[in-house]
């Protein structure tokens, strides 16, 4: 039996790949899904993932949040085409935290259908952590590989500011 701590928080969906949740302590979180294959064709079925919390309390530890993201995570990986960028930037100084955690969500909850590549950029006192995800039986695998490599190679800065 899963206890209440790992059930996911009631979702709504506002498209499908728009989503949103308020946990226990009335924080709203917003998580979507933007496509990326507009900039670069090579990445099909790729759209960059992104997590917002309004407002700025501080919020305590959580895991409905990791089983809620992760709910939606599944949804969005029935497709077996679509792919995601996780990009952690160093605007706040805290995305290696960011990275750490996603990093530890893929871990514990990836049922091995997933594969994940990681990449470090940084210049000056900029820095962006960036990782792929795809299902290991996409049919773009090859392609999302070797487009998510030029990618690192230009400058992969004027996409994600």
């Amino acid at each position: 039996m899963v206890s209440n701590s790992q059930n996911p928080y009631k979702v709504t969906e506002s498209n499908p790949f728009d989503y949103s949740f308020v946990n226990r302590d009335g924080i709203k979180y917003h998580l979507y899904f933007t496509p990326i294959s507009d900039l670069y064709p090579d990445l099909v079925n790729t759209y960059s993932f992104s997590i917002e919390r309004e407002g700025t309390n501080p919020h305590p530890l959580d895991r409905r949040i990791a089983a809620t993201v992760v709910d939606v995570l599944r949804r969005f990986f029935q497709n077996v085409e679509n792919a995601m960028i996780m990009v952690c930037d160093s605007t706040d100084g805290k995305q290696h935290r960011r990275r750490n955690l996603f990093d530890r969500w893929f871990h514990y909850y990836n049922d091995g259908t997933l594969t994940a590549i990681n990449a470090d950029l940084g210049e000056g006192d900029y820095e962006l952590l960036l990782s792929i995800y795809f299902k290991k039986d996409n049919p773009y695998k090859q392609q999302l590989i070797r487009a998510f490599g030029d990618l690192l190679s230009q400058d992969f800065y004027e996409i994600v500011i």
